[in-house]
């Protein structure tokens, strides 16, 4: 009997899973339709995943000493704890989650100025963003340093409605999108089926 009741429990659980799962893809494919940001779901602290640190403290490691990074899409701020004290360190992100964070909505304009900044971080972000050649059009010359991770569409093979991400580019054509800002690809990397890039100014 107790393990009919198992077997029930978890199929309730499974459909019930399923269901969020569809009504996330819906959500999504919506959005995409209106070239809409999930702001909602960035508003709520728990929308991080502690292994996400893992992928951000890569491209930390990334950081050339004396460095003035601005991080988009912060989140919690992980990276702050986790660079040399030499390299300044300014959080942005689509909500105000501390004092010293810049709002931005990567799929909007960026409103601040980029000046002051010589290297920028995207881990787990631009999956988020429709137009990512938008993004790199805005970056000033001082610009010449940026480290990011995105799931290329023909290495992650996962349902990107369900994992309710906006923008479904290939490899090459990330690797288009960056040479066409005059970006190089200094080292890439894997995580998790992520790619990692470390791109690097050509002048």
């Amino acid at each position: 009997m107790k393990k009919i009741l198992r077997y029930i429990k978890n199929k309730i659980r499974h459909s019930a899973n399923q269901l969020k799962i569809r009504k996330q893809a819906k959500a999504t494919r919506r959005l995409r339709d209106e070239k809409q940001t999930d702001t909602n779901r960035w508003e709520k602290e728990g929308g991080f995943y502690s292994d996400w640190n893992e992928r951000t403290s890569i491209l930390g490691s990334m950081v050339r000493p004396g460095s003035r990074v601005l991080e988009f899409g912060a989140g919690n701020a992980f990276l702050r704890n986790e660079l040399p004290k030499d390299i300044s360190y300014t959080p942005s992100d689509i909500v105000k989650r501390e004092e010293d964070f810049l709002v931005c909505d990567l799929n909007r304009r960026i409103e601040f100025d980029l000046s002051q900044f010589d290297t920028v971080i995207f881990s787990g972000v631009l999956e988020y963003i429709y137009d990512i050649e938008n993004v790199f059009d805005q970056f000033p010359k001082n610009i010449t340093t940026v480290l990011l991770s995105y799931s290329c569409s023909d290495i992650c093979k996962v349902n990107r409605l369900e994992n309710r991400w906006l923008s479904d580019f290939s490899r090459s054509e990330v690797e288009k999108i960056f040479s066409t800002y005059d970006f190089q690809t200094k080292e890439y990397r894997e995580w998790r089926g992520q790619s990692i890039f470390w791109l690097e100014k050509v002048f």
